[in-house]
């Protein structure tokens, strides 16, 4: 088996270059439905143009459709999905259930693959995958190798596992800290990068930490691991970075390409590329304290040596690596960074240089007052040279049907494309053969050369220029379509799910033992707890309960026939999505915290005339929000470590409060600091909603016992007039808000 290298691209320039430097396969966006809406992406044409050149390379493109579609995109997605099919596009990387369930049942040829944001982690959730026929997870970044091995050992379904860039501190599709503090969903591809930003930790009510990057991930870097993932027969090995620019893919292909083909192979060339501090990842079992630099959030750069001796305007460099004129270097002095460009470098004897790999002087674009270590920010020049691996062609330039033809065999197959116009007999000047050779050779923007040239055609003919250039391009697009094979299509339809009798209640799901009792003490039918629920990143088990919580695919694949509540985290965001799940019998979907009033209301109503059926919706409408499910742990991170069992803490920013708690296995949960309380909505909320879900996290069994006794009293009282919103403490979230 041929392990695949996987390419990121944010442009047609960048998905052109990954291709020529060594990757078999590249993903990428066009401008919409991709979750990186930040990136440049390609245009339709664009994209038509890179797939003709992938598919006679013998390589792949796929398309990422993976943010969380609305009710009123459904339509302009699949039209866009059918139009990715025409294109002949490989496959899509796609996260929600609806464009999945859409596409499983539309498309032949065009692969479904799961994205990352899906979070799937474990054996069971591949499983669940390959029972309704998706042709590739990525997993999550979580996953560890061990379970790699079980899955590799007990599932067909391919995989792809990330290998290089940068990681997401919350477990992906589980994040919502950017969507609660600007509305642009991560899940929609508009994250605002607030891991990014400084935070102070906060024990009980005092700050035990300046304010550091607690939740700015290192880098993956999986270079010198290749092998092992190599011997377990990884499918698709992939590099992050859609946002990435054109230098930092094109060397990162080939520096992971040449690893692939020879183990023996090493570099720093992983040194000179744009990285934060490196790390092996969860997948090889990195420490949860030892995934986060505290240091920057930034590119570190390579160490290149120190400014020795400062001398006016000129710098003596001891050198440990290369650099040359127009390098970016960065200084450190007294914990600040300075910047500066090499604008001249000399030899001892004060001979000018464009590169040194020896201790030399050097002039800066600034002034420094003391002598430092610095470090190379920028790629040296020498990575821009990469060899170009095109298409030789053997062409044969003959007359037939006295019409200038080309011919050449291609993938086994023979191209012979002739002129629309008949060749005339030259009046002034005949072509020679150069004449003709220096437009057909005009291939600069196509993965071929021209190779060798048997030129079989009288030397007393005219042809104008522009029609040797159209019969160039419509043999060009001959070796292209040669390619290709039709990707087919099938009629979709869909089942009409059984109609679920609406049973307006409160249930509550609990962290503490305290909250559970308040509940029961308060007649609460419905409790969640660690033993009948499953959360997102728990591993998937059965159950002995009948009635359960399920935040994961591989619980639900394990639990079928129970009375199973979906979790939050499934992201249900739309009314197919609905419609896909309670076709699987599941009885209560709870629906994605982001939505609004409006949304929710319209989704009930479409999903309502589209099956001709009630839905059984659940919602959150109180609770300290999880914002992020962490597999690393930031109390770990800054030494404060057991704390938590006896402690309260909190992250801290120049506005607002995080509460983490823990599960017993190290678990992290970052919360929103003001409690969502829609308990003064519940009137606007009851015609969509059949169970309204109360969320506890740290709350005293006092607190919790008030707060569900409010609800139980309002939701009885619809129409009684209420005023127990706390401005200060509490939010309504998403209620008016629409995310991005």
């Amino acid at each position: 088996m041929n392990i695949e290298l996987l390419a990121p691209a944010g442009s047609y320039r960048i998905a052109l270059k990954a291709l020529i430097s060594g990757a078999d396969a590249v993903y990428l966006a066009t401008e919409r439905f991709g979750a990186r809406a930040y990136a440049k992406n390609l245009t339709l044409v664009e994209l038509e143009n890179i797939v003709k050149i992938a598919k006679v390379l013998n390589k792949k493109i796929y398309v990422t459709v993976n943010t969380l579609a609305k009710d009123d995109e459904l339509k302009d997605i699949f039209n866009y999905l059918d139009v990715l099919n025409n294109l002949h596009v490989d496959g899509i990387i796609t996260t929600d259930p609806a464009v999945i369930d859409y596409a499983l049942k539309r498309f032949i040829d065009m692969e479904v693959h799961i994205s990352t944001q899906v979070g799937v982690k474990y054996l069971e959730d591949v499983k669940f995958f390959e029972e309704i026929g998706t042709k590739r997870t990525v997993l999550a970044r979580e996953t560890n190798i061990d379970e790699i091995k079980r899955i590799k050992e007990n599932s067909k379904m391919p995989l792809e596992v990330f290998v290089h860039g940068a990681l997401c501190v919350s477990y992906s599709g589980a994040c919502y800290l950017s969507s609660i503090l600007t509305l642009r969903s991560g899940n929609r591809g508009r994250c605002s990068q607030n891991c990014r930003r400084l935070y102070s930790l906060k024990e009980n009510d005092k700050l035990v930490t300046p304010y550091l990057p607690l939740l700015s991930m290192k880098d993956l870097n999986e270079f010198n691991n290749l092998k092992i993932l190599k011997e377990l027969k990884v499918d698709s090995l992939k590099i992050e970075g859609r946002m990435k620019d054109e230098n930092y893919v094109k060397n990162l292909v080939s520096t992971y390409r040449k690893k692939l083909d020879n183990d023996n192979y090493q570099t720093n060339m992983l040194e000179k590329i744009f990285h934060r501090s490196y790390t092996k990842g969860f997948l090889f079992n990195e420490d949860k304290g030892n995934i986060v630099s505290l240091e920057r959030t930034g590119n570190v750069g390579e160490d290149a040596g120190e400014i020795e001796k400062v001398n006016n305007n000129l710098y003596y460099l001891k050198l440990k690596s290369e650099i040359e004129i127009g390098d970016r270097i960065r200084v450190t002095i007294a914990d600040k960074d300075l910047y500066f460009n090499i604008i001249k470098l000399f030899d001892k004897n004060k001979k000018s240089l464009n590169k040194a790999n020896f201790n030399c002087y050097c002039e800066i674009d600034g002034k420094l007052e003391q002598s430092s270590s610095f470090v190379i920010m920028h790629k040296d020049k020498t990575l821009e040279k990469i060899e170009m691996n095109l298409i030789p062609l053997d062409i044969k330039l003959y007359l037939l049907a006295n019409k200038v033809t080309i011919s050449t065999i291609f993938l086994n197959k023979e191209i012979i494309i002739s002129a629309k116009e008949e060749a005339s007999l030259a009046i002034n000047k005949a072509l020679t053969e150069e004449d003709y050779l220096k437009q057909i050779n005009k291939l600069q923007d196509t993965p071929f050369y021209l190779n060798k040239v048997d030129f079989k055609l009288p030397l007393n003919l005219f042809m104008p220029v522009s029609q040797i250039n159209e019969l160039r391009r419509n043999f060009i697009e001959a070796l292209y379509q040669s390619a290709f094979l039709p990707n087919r299509v099938k009629e979709v339809s869909y089942d009409k799910p059984e109609s679920f009798k609406s049973n307006k209640e409160i249930i509550v799901k609990c962290h503490t033992l305290e909250q559970v009792k308040a509940a029961k003490e308060l007649n609460i039918k419905t409790i969640f707890t660690k033993e009948n629920s499953l959360s997102y990143n728990k591993k998937p088990q059965v159950l002995a309960n009948d009635y359960i919580l399920v935040g994961n695919y591989g619980s639900l694949y394990l639990n079928k026939g129970k009375n199973i509540t979906l979790d939050e985290e499934f992201n249900i965001n739309n009314y197919l999505s609905a419609t896909f799940f309670h076709n699987l019998k599941i009885k209560h979907l709870t629906l994605n915290k982001e939505l609004s009033l409006e949304e929710i209301k319209n989704l009930y109503n479409n999903y309502l005339t589209f099956n001709q059926t009630t839905p059984s919706f659940v919602f959150i409408v109180y609770g300290h929000l999880k914002l992020m499910t962490l597999k690393y742990c930031p109390i770990k991170n800054t030494g404060y470590c057991p704390g938590c069992k006896t402690n309260k803490y909190e992250l801290v920013d120049k506005t607002s409060n995080f509460p983490l708690i823990h599960d017993d296995d190290c678990t992290t949960y970052l919360l929103n600091g003001k409690a969502l309380n829609l308990i003064d909505e519940l009137d606007k909320y009851y015609p969509y909603i059949d169970q309204f879900r109360l969320d506890f996290t740290y709350e005293t069994y006092e607190e919790t016992k008030k707060i569900i006794a409010s609800y139980l009293n309002k939701l009885h009282n619809l129409n009684k007039k209420t005023n127990y919103f706390n401005k200060e403490k509490e939010t309504r979230a998403y209620y008016k808000r629409k995310t991005i």
